[in-house]
């Protein structure tokens, strides 16, 4: 429960650039999967296929959304590709920022890695629906999305708390003031 009397609502964010409002949004994902995963940890979420998917699906929201306000915030029109592929995000968030400083950790679970482009065709079809695997039981086609995985949620805490850490240094001891120097995009 909200403990402070201040209202919440969309106009808190509504002045920020969409690079800035980005990250807000991905700290949310984040924080709520980690909440979801320590609550299913406690016995208190169901710990079941279908609630897995919840955390990991807001959990690779967050990674999206991060990477999408890092583009934003380093490119001349303050936005990011409209992709919700991993790959191609990370590809284009490691052009912006090459140095080794701002290079970061994505989960493998969520399929991003430094070899996709040895073999395109089966990544594209892959990523054709590595967004969805999450959110839907299946694919346009009726394919099911679930496979047998292991889902420990004190281990995938434990990734999720480091992943935290990780991004928050990332976007508030590099990236912005990074962007200091430049002139603010809107």
């Amino acid at each position: 429960m909200k403990e402070d009397t201040d209202p919440s609502f969309s106009e808190e964010l509504a002045g920020l650039p969409e690079w800035d409002r980005a990250f807000w949004l991905s700290r949310a994902f984040l924080e709520a999967s980690r909440c979801l995963c320590q609550s299913m940890s406690e016995g208190g979420f169901s710990s079941q296929y279908s609630s897995s998917r919840v955390i990991l699906h807001l959990s690779r929201q967050a990674i999206e959304l991060f990477l999408k306000g890092s583009i934003g915030a380093a490119s001349e029109r303050g936005s990011a590709p409209m992709t919700h592929d991993l790959n191609k995000l990370f590809l284009e968030y490691r052009r912006l920022y090459p140095e080794l400083r701002f290079l970061f950790k994505i989960p493998l679970r969520f399929n991003v890695g430094p070899n996709f482009e040895l073999f395109p065709d089966d990544q594209e079809q892959f990523h054709l629906t590595l967004d969805q695997r999450h959110r839907y039981p299946s694919d346009r086609r009726g394919n099911t999305f679930a496979t047998k995985e292991e889902f420990d949620p004190i281990a995938i805490l434990k990734e999720l708390d480091e992943l935290d850490h990780e991004l928050k240094v990332l976007e508030w001891a590099h990236i912005r003031p990074h962007l200091c120097g430049k002139p603010e995009i809107k």
